[in-house]
C-alpha cells in the first residue's frame, strides 16, 4: 500500500495493435530464430520493466492473437523532416533487424521501405521474445472491458497494470505466475505454473 492507502499496481505490460500478417511473421520468426523481434512504432517506444508482457491485437480481425515478453526498446530518428537522416535510419534498422536476420514484420526490403514511409516517421521500436499465439479465442468485448476503452483508435499501444496483465492471462487461459521485484526499476519474473 502507498501512503494514501492505494494498492501499488505497477505498469508491467502493453496491449499493442498490429496487422494480422505482421503478428504471424513475428511468431514464425521467433520459432525459426529465437532472436528478439523488433516491433516498430510511430509513437515513442514503450518503457517497461524487463520481462513485462506484450499482448498483440490483430486490428483487421479485431482479436487478440499473440503474447510475448518485453526485453527492451530503442529510440529511432525516423520521424525527422531531414530526408537523408530518415533514410539513413531506415537503412540502419533494416541492416540490424531485417533481411536474413528475420527480426522484423517483413523479410522484403521494398515492403519495409513502404511501411516506413506510410508511418510518416517511425519513432521507436520495442524488442520482444517468446512470441506465441494465444491458445484461446477472445472477443473484443472481453478485451475492451480489461482495457477500459471503447474503440482502439489514436494510439499504437496502451500500458497495462499488473492487474490488467493478470486479467488478460486469465482470459486467454494461461496459468502463469508473475512476480514484480522492486519499485524504482522493477523487474518482472514469470513462469508457467
Amino acid at each position: 500500500m502507498d501512503m494514501v492507502g492505494h494498492q501499488y499496481d505497477p505498469l508491467i505490460g502493453i496491449w499493442v495493435k498490429s496487422k494480422p500478417s505482421h503478428i504471424q511473421t513475428f511468431i514464425r520468426n521467433w520459432e525459426d530464430t529465437h532472436e528478439a523481434q523488433a516491433f516498430l512504432v510511430y509513437d515513442l517506444p514503450p518503457m517497461l520493466p524487463q520481462g513485462g508482457l506484450i499482448f498483440l491485437h490483430a486490428i483487421k480481425e479485431n482479436k487478440l492473437s499473440a503474447y510475448a515478453k518485453y526485453v527492451g526498446c530503442e529510440y529511432i530518428k525516423g520521424w525527422s523532416s531531414d530526408y537523408n537522416l530518415r533514410e539513413q535510419e531506415r537503412n540502419r534498422i533494416w541492416r540490424t533487424y531485417g533481411n536474413d536476420k528475420k527480426r522484423l514484420h517483413t523479410h522484403k526490403e521494398e515492403e519495409f521501405k513502404k511501411f516506413w514511409e506510410d508511418q510518416k516517421g517511425v519513432r521507436g521500436l520495442f524488442l520482444m521474445e517468446e512470441v506465441c499465439e494465444v491458445p484461446k479465442k477472445v472477443s473484443w468485448d472481453e478485451e475492451k472491458r480489461i482495457l477500459k476503452i471503447y474503440r482502439p483508435i489514436g494510439f499504437s499501444y496502451k500500458y497495462l497494470t499488473a492487474t490488467q496483465v493478470r486479467e488478460f492471462l486469465e482470459l486467454i487461459g494461461i496459468n502463469m505466475e508473475i512476480e514484480v521485484k522492486g519499485i524504482e526499476s522493477p523487474i518482472v519474473r514469470w513462469h508457467f505454473k
